[in-house]
Order: structure tokens, then C-alpha cells, then sequence
């Protein structure tokens, strides 16, 4: 099983929950220096559980639903475009939540 399918999957009370951007960026940075591959994977918590995969770039955010297969095409957004997205939206919601690094 893949990690797209286990978060989304995860029961809630397991998963970190993502409060502020700044929450958002820390854990982004987090996983890419214990891991050291680039960005991070999300979940929404709601009816479908979409799950984005994140990744920090000069200009912002790089955005891609990962339930969806492959084929998705990552989202650029600045911070004020990132509030835009159902990313940020679930980001201000309280809604956001990834999975602790073990």
C-alpha cells in the first residue's frame, strides 16, 4: 500500500494536525531533511479525504492531488493563491493534517 492510501486511511487521532502556514512550512521542511525526498503529503479531513502532496519552491507552493494517480499536474500558488486552493481552505478550517515521521 502506498502513502497516499495509508493517510488517507489514518484515523485523525493518529495524524499531526497543521494549524498555521507556518505549521504547513515547518512540516514540509521537516520531512525533506529526515527523509530527503522532496515535500510532503497531506490529507483533508472530511467526506473524500483528499490527499495533496506539497512542496516548498521560490515562488511559493507546488500543489498536487495525490489520490487521483500520477497523472495529476502540480498547482503553483503563492502564499496569498494558496488560500484560494482547497489546500488552504482546509489549512483555515483546521482541517490539515500529515502523518508523524517515525
Amino acid at each position: 500500500m502506498n502513502h497516499t492510501s495509508t493517510i488517507r486511511r489514518a484515523d485523525l487521532r493518529a495524524l499531526v494536525p497543521v494549524h498555521t502556514l507556518n505549521d504547513l512550512d515547518w512540516l514540509v521542511k521537516e520531512s525533506e531533511l529526515m527523509t530527503g525526498e522532496p515535500g510532503r503529503e497531506f490529507v483533508v479531513a472530511g467526506a473524500d479525504r483528499p490527499a495533496f502532496h506539497v512542496q516548498l519552491d521560490q515562488g511559493g507552493y507546488q500543489i498536487r492531488r495525490t489520490d487521483h494517480g500520477d497523472t495529476q499536474v502540480a498547482h503553483r500558488a503563492t502564499v496569498p493563491d494558496l488560500f484560494k486552493h482547497a489546500l488552504g481552505n482546509a489549512l483555515v478550517c483546521g482541517l490539515l493534517y500529515t502523518s508523524a515521521l517515525q
